[in-house]
């Protein structure tokens, strides 16, 4: 049982009680620019697009476990937010439902009542009503349900199972249960099921407010869901590590007795090459913490949802980016790998060269795809091309890389390839 807001509502018009609705476009412009003005610091992405019956849409995140938060512009003036909370907690819940009624404020946005019968309003009665309690209630109710479920299909056998983990990126690690505070283990699912506020941990923002809790949480979530371990390659990776370290310290100064991630800090501060004070204090109390597995999912292996369906398997180390294309692109300093769907007939213009195919021909038939490689092998200069196919779908993989002892690598990226179901 997840809890979701599904709140409707109605836009203002102009001055006059009478005027029609502003246009939608340039109302969702101004709620972009309130979004951007007084939640910048916790704003994690935003951007346009088009909902149900092609009505300009707002989707945004406000926490690195959240899902998006979407804001649909509907004719006549309609409103119609929608946003899961249970992932993050009830301080979560709690600040979206403050924030959305500030901004509707702000902007002229005259709400609709719940509705039971057509599940619109906000489940807990907290939007409506300003009453706090009954969000832990539901929240609870939703970790000890999730737990059951997980409880039951692994007595069939199953595994890989995530919680709250957001989608298009599956993470190969030890644990019964991964979430974005880290994996959980079988004592704990039991443990949960049976008391579910032993659950109360895997939740990121449980007290209202933003506080020292709040923002250790935070950096919690992207040193175990969003950090690549090595020094950033993108501009966007040199951010991410430089808002895990701004995090961390403001809850520190704040709050120096909660229990920090000493080590993966320590090795941050190493990929921003951030010296001082401060950077002492961690590197000493870095040496001084209990040893274990460090955080981080990306330091193993992750299967990645491509466009169209398809899924690969490749090193979390790598950075990934969506072109503008449709390519996908994954890469580090040495190697990179890169999936471009195809359309009918385009595989003629990308197909390998003919001194590719002279190299060596491959083929490889998986349950769900198989396809046809060439792969080049020169010392500085690798580079396997492949021509995948899952019923009428197609697709082009690029593997490169360096180092031609990495050859068996670029033969199990390729063959990780895989397609939801074949077309």
């Amino acid at each position: 049982m997840s809890v979701k807001l599904l709140l409707a509502g109605r836009r203002g018009g102009g001055e006059s009680l009478f005027s029609p609705p502003e246009e939608a476009q340039s109302w969702l412009r101004r709620v972009e620019g309130w979004f951007h003005e007084h939640t910048g610091e916790l704003l994690e992405g935003l951007h346009r697009g088009t909902g149900p019956l092609g009505a300009p849409m707002l989707r945004l995140r406000l926490h690195p476990a959240a899902s998006e938060i979407s804001l649909v512009a509907a004719s006549g003036g309609r409103l119609v937010v929608s946003a899961e909370t249970s992932a993050v907690g009830p301080g979560y819940h709690v600040f979206l439902c403050d924030t959305l009624k500030v901004m509707g404020e702000a902007l002229g946005v005259t709400w609709a009542d719940a509705n039971e019968a057509a599940s619109m309003g906000d489940p807990t009665g907290y939007f409506h009503t300003g009453e706090a309690g009954p969000v832990e209630v539901y929240m609870l109710a939703s970790i000890q349900e999730s737990v059951a479920r997980v409880l039951r299909m692994r007595r069939l056998g199953e595994s890989g199972f995530g919680l709250s983990m957001r989608f298009g990126h599956t993470f190969e690690h030890p644990g019964a249960l991964l979430t974005p505070l880290g994996p959980r283990d079988e004592r704990w699912l039991r443990n949960v099921y049976d008391d579910p506020r032993l659950g109360i941990d895997v939740f990121p923002w449980w007290k209202p407010g933003i506080h020292a809790r709040t923002r250790l949480n935070r950096a919690l979530c992207r040193l175990w869901t969003d950090v690549v371990w090595r020094p950033p390659l993108l501009d966007e990776e040199r951010g991410r590590l430089r808002d895990v370290a701004r995090l961390l310290e403001l809850a520190w100064r704040e709050d120096p007795a909660l229990p920090y991630p000493w080590r993966e800090w320590q090795e941050v501060l190493g990929y921003l090459g951030v010296g001082g004070t401060l950077a002492e204090e961690v590197r000493r109390r870095a040496a001084q913490a209990r040893g274990g597995p460090p955080m981080g999912y990306r330091r193993g292996a992750v299967q990645v949802a491509l466009p169209e369906g398809w899924e690969i398997r490749i090193p979390g180390s790598l950075a990934e980016a969506h072109l503008q294309d449709g390519t996908w692109v994954a890469r580090d300093h040495r190697r990179s790998v890169r999936f471009v769907p195809l359309e009918d007939g385009a595989e003629d213009s990308l197909a390998p060269t003919s001194a590719e195919r002279r190299a060596l021909e491959l083929e490889h038939h998986g349950k769900r795809v198989s396809g046809r490689a060439s792969l080049h092998v020169e010392p500085g200069e690798c580079r396997l091309t492949a021509l995948c196919s899952s019923g009428r779908r197609r697709a082009l993989c690029v593997v490169s890389f360096d180092d031609p002892d990495e050859q068996d690598w670029a033969l199990g990226t390729w063959r990780s390839l895989d397609h939801a179901a074949a077309a």
